[in-house]
């Protein structure tokens, strides 16, 4: 036997294997490339969103070098009203009967974003993408959930761990997309089957990993995950160091990267946007050194100053007023002191000036956040000043949009592939009322009836298809954002007081907890008030307190006060009467007339 041939196709095999490895860690360094003056940029805004402004020295031993941190300020004002409310992503049918089935895919959906902890990654993804212009997730089928069945996941993804091919304009039109992170040597071995060596690659392009919280690097590795796209369909490449770990062609069968870029101000001709920090950092600047000149004018100019004449007898070393300076001259009788001088009046003026730049730049003033403009005092007026001032925050609102609306659309694309097995989906009402569903991919299909011709017969048949149905994905943001649901709460309030709307409108406007039974209690209460009016009404001609009323003109509720039969004792009869007319019925007891001629001159027709 030759053991040769045998060897040569394995050896072939390995040579395959290694130019694969290579092409791709070519295709990293390459995207690495044109990314670096990005990862400069995103370090520099880090520092400053986290107050590390100064990168000289102090050019004298005391010096103060101040931070007025406009630009965690401006980020911070924008999260809140970006995330306040949990987006409400809403799946539509495209066709009549798909109702049900849109039903039970948003219900789904839901449910993803409640266990995938969605509303904290929302938070932590819309800070970085404020920041640095960008937030990306990954939406993918983790085998590993649900104790091996798998299910739908969602993380963010770092900008310093994602790499896109160069001239991309957008993730699905770029002809590779990378993602790295760093794993331990165990998790490969756990989840590949391969041993692997330790590198230190991961430090490489660590961008927002500090120094001293990193983990220990003894046995990681740099992952690399190679996503492309060939005849449509997605093929997924995964190597470590110089290693192959997985090459599956076809991955997903909705032939789409299972990542989600939102920008935040979207640059012609460029995938990567620009974030808020990138306009406000000049200001920045100019106000820390402002601020500078002024504590160094009010330490070292504004100090006084004190003329020690030579024979003067005052001795430098026993003073104890630091802020003066203290100058030998000449002239040997007099001691003089000279005040400091003030600071000029623009330096103040020009720091309030840039702080406002700051402001402008941004989108986000002092009416965004909270704080009323001098000369307006009513509500109204000031939620008005808000919503105008909302235009910035809008924007980022639509984008936020566009990106959560393609989150929803792959994970409907995910649920139609995996979703074979029946699945208990819980779904949150009305005051988190908790029901739970039945659900498999399959009931998603429709059948459709196509006729079609017998080659044999040439009879005309019926022939029965399944296909999958198309469902739109709507999303909704701007609701979330605090002085428009301000402005919303007093425009229906407004609304309401001129009688436009009811109060079951106005109750789901500002979203009122329990409103349904709030509605209730109210109608009731309303019903009985009615009755109690119409009652009242009916004992107008006659007193029944000074006896001028019989008691057969005394009102009668036919519903409620009926004549009492064997199942209803006379006490409770009596106690459903008005008032009034149980005063009556308990003076006639006590004249000594019998529980039959009260009831009968009860029910008698008014004379």
């Amino acid at each position: 036997m030759d053991l040769t041939k045998e060897k040569q196709p394995e050896k072939k095999n390995k040579q395959n294997e290694q130019k694969l490895v290579q092409m791709i860690q070519n295709k990293f360094i390459e995207s690495r490339t044109i990314k670096s003056a990005e990862e400069k940029a995103w370090q520099r805004q880090e520092d400053f969103y986290k107050g590390k402004q100064w990168k000289s020295k102090p050019a004298y031993e005391g010096q103060v070098q101040p931070v007025t941190n406009i630009c965690f300020s401006i980020v911070e004002s924008i999260i809140p009203q970006l995330t306040d409310n949990r987006p409400q992503i809403v799946c539509l049918p495209t066709e009549p009967g798909d109702e049900k089935k849109a039903e039970i895919l948003t219900n789904i959906i839901e449910y993803i974003w409640d266990v995938r902890d969605m509303d904290y990654k929302l938070i932590m993804n819309e800070r970085t993408r404020i920041k640095h212009g960008m937030g990306i997730y990954k939406v993918f089928w983790n085998p590993e959930l649900l104790k091996g069945l798998g299910d739908i996941d969602i993380i963010n993804v770092p900008l310093d761990q994602f790499f896109i091919s160069p001239r991309a304009k957008s993730v699905q039109d770029s002809d590779y997309v990378i993602y790295a992170s760093q794993k331990s040597t165990e998790y490969i071995k756990k989840r590949y089957g391969k041993d692997v060596q330790t590198d230190t690659k991961y430090d490489d392009i660590a961008v927002f990993d500090e120094t001293d919280d990193s983990p220990k690097r003894d046995n990681k590795v740099l992952l690399i995950e190679y996503w492309t796209k060939e005849n449509g369909k997605i093929r997924l490449i995964t190597i470590a160091g110089d290693t192959l770990l997985r090459d599956e062609p076809g991955f997903y069968e909705h032939g789409r990267y299972p990542f989600v870029a939102i920008p935040a101000f979207p640059v012609e001709k460029k995938f990567w946007a620009m974030g808020v920090l990138a306009q406000i950092i000049s200001p920045q600047m100019i106000v820390n050194l402002l601020d500078q000149q002024i504590l160094d004018n009010a330490r070292l100019g504004g100090n006084g100053t004190i003329l020690n004449g030579a024979g003067s007898g005052l001795n430098k070393r026993t003073m104890t007023n630091m802020p003066y300076k203290i100058l030998d001259v000449t002239d040997p009788n007099q001691v003089k002191i000279e005040r400091g001088q003030d600071i000029p009046t623009f330096i103040p003026n020009h720091l309030e000036t840039k702080k406002r730049d700051a402001e402008s730049v941004s989108g986000i003033h002092d009416v965004t956040q909270g704080k009323a403009p001098s000369g307006v005092t009513a509500a109204s007026a000031i939620l008005a000043l808000q919503e105008s001032a909302n235009q910035r925050v809008r924007l980022l609102g639509r984008t936020l949009e566009a990106g959560l609306k393609e989150i929803g659309e792959l994970i409907i694309e995910l649920v139609r592939e995996f979703y074979q097995e029946e699945r208990i989906i819980r779904v949150l009402g009305d005051n988190y009322k908790t029901t739970f569903i039945k659900f498999k991919a399959d009931e998603l299909k429709t059948k459709k009836e196509y006729p079609t011709m017998n080659p044999e017969t040439m009879e005309q048949e019926t022939e029965e298809i399944l296909i999958d149905p198309d469902f739109d994905v709507r999303v909704e943001v701007g609701s979330s954002m605090q002085y428009s649901k301000a402005f919303l709460y007093e425009q229906a309030k407004e609304l309401f007081q001129m009688q436009v709307i009811d109060e079951q409108a106005l109750l789901e406007v500002v979203k009122f907890p329990k409103a349904e039974e709030v509605l209730q209690r109210r109608q009731e209460m309303m019903q009985q008030q009615a009755m109690m009016e119409q009652q009242m009404q009916g004992g107008m001609p006659g007193d029944p307190m000074s006896g001028d009323m019989p008691m057969g003109d005394m009102p009668m509720d036919p519903g409620a006060n009926a004549i009492p039969d064997d199942r209803m004792a006379f006490a409770e009869f009596v106690q459903s009467l008005p008032p009034e007319a149980q005063e009556a019925v308990n003076q006639a007891l006590e004249e000594g007339e019998s529980e039959e001629d009260i009831i009968a001159a009860l029910m008698a027709p008014p004379q």
